[in-house]
């Protein structure tokens, strides 16, 4: 027996343990389709209703004046499909339709990011940096900051969860920085650049 694409939503939500973003972008990808209006049951999607509804997702975005339209688009693609890969596994439908191709997108969602060589050069410049008046710190501006690209490039976090800019980011704290050459795991080689670690706040498990 059939069932609605949005009770395949909240069952689905509900079995996966997501981040609170991946739900976020699972729910709108739900609102889009509701808004899309076409009541279909899930075992009677077919292909040509996905292509319809990834187009009707990035023209509206073109509408709303969207930066990336077609990263819009291939996300509630990408949502739409995990979604039918999971009732299919569930036995909510025989067969998974075939999805139609991405649409084209730029690489990032209006962002620049530096490029590797750019992040090279930065780090290499972090050596120059001569240090400020008043500076009191036992460690050198650039090794602040070159502790801080490290945080950044090797573990994705943000500026405001390394620096606390919010009351809800986790920070890694300067405690957790060691300039000496051992790692403080006791795992890995020596660094004579110090290591950098921090613990994991749902595992507690160190980096």
């Amino acid at each position: 027996m059939s069932i609605k694409l949005e009770t395949v939503f909240i069952h689905y939500l509900k079995a996966k343990k997501l981040s609170g973003g991946t739900r976020k972008e699972y729910k709108s990808t739900l609102a889009k389709w509701l808004a899309w209006g076409k009541d279909i049951e899930i075992g009677s999607i077919e292909r040509t209703h996905i292509r319809e509804f990834i187009d009707w997702v990035h023209e509206k975005a073109v509408h709303d004046g969207g930066s990336n339209p077609g990263r819009t688009a291939n996300k509630s693609r990408e949502n739409l499909r995990a979604i039918m890969s999971w009732a299919w596994e569930q036995d909510h439908i025989e067969k998974l339709p075939r999805f139609p191709k991405p649409k084209p997108q730029r690489d990032v969602a209006g962002r620049h990011y530096l490029t590797k060589p750019d992040l090279n050069a930065l780090y290499s410049a972090t050596y120059r940096l001569e240090r400020p008046r008043g500076w009191k710190q036992p460690f050198t501006v650039g090794q602040q900051r070159r502790a801080a690209l490290v945080v950044f490039f090797n573990y994705g976090v943000d500026t405001g969860t390394v620096f606390r800019c919010a009351s809800f980011h986790e920070p890694i704290l300067w405690r957790h920085i060691t300039w000496s050459p051992e790692p403080p795991n006791g795992q890995g080689k020596e660094s004579r650049y110090g290591w950098i670690y921090y613990r994991g706040v749902k595992t507690g498990k160190k980096y």
